[in-house]
């Protein structure tokens, strides 16, 4: 085996004191690492939940014709998410026209051999 700076194999000695901590009755470290992993859990939802805002407000902002540069400035994403986020926007949109368009084209009662273009 090559020797790697800073790397201690696992040894019997160091091994039965780390599996062992549960059983020695040391749950207080036990304890702190569950309470770090909902304070993790609860970050990471929050996160999801500003970035869910700060999509919502993108949108609002280019709709306003606000450019991506100047959202990027204020809000601290990169200029390049905010493209992204602009780009399923206006297809959002697109798809909302189309929607709309097939959803008029159906009202109007047309039959099969109607014809969809021209008319």
């Amino acid at each position: 085996m090559r020797h790697v700076p800073g790397f201690r194999p696992p040894t019997s000695g160091r091994a039965g004191k780390i599996g062992g901590m549960e059983a020695n009755g040391d749950d207080q470290v036990l304890r702190e690492l569950d309470e770090i992993g909902r304070q993790r859990t609860q970050h990471y939802e929050a996160g999801l939940r500003l970035t869910a805002r700060a999509r919502e407000a993108t949108a609002r902002a280019v709709e306003a014709g606000v450019s991506p540069q100047e959202i990027s400035e204020r809000t601290g994403y990169q200029t390049r998410t905010v493209e992204k986020w602009e780009a399923r926007v206006e297809r959002a949109q697109k798809r909302g026209l189309l929607t709309a368009l097939l959803d008029r084209w159906r009202s109007r009662g047309r039959s099969r051999t109607d014809t969809a273009v021209g008319s």
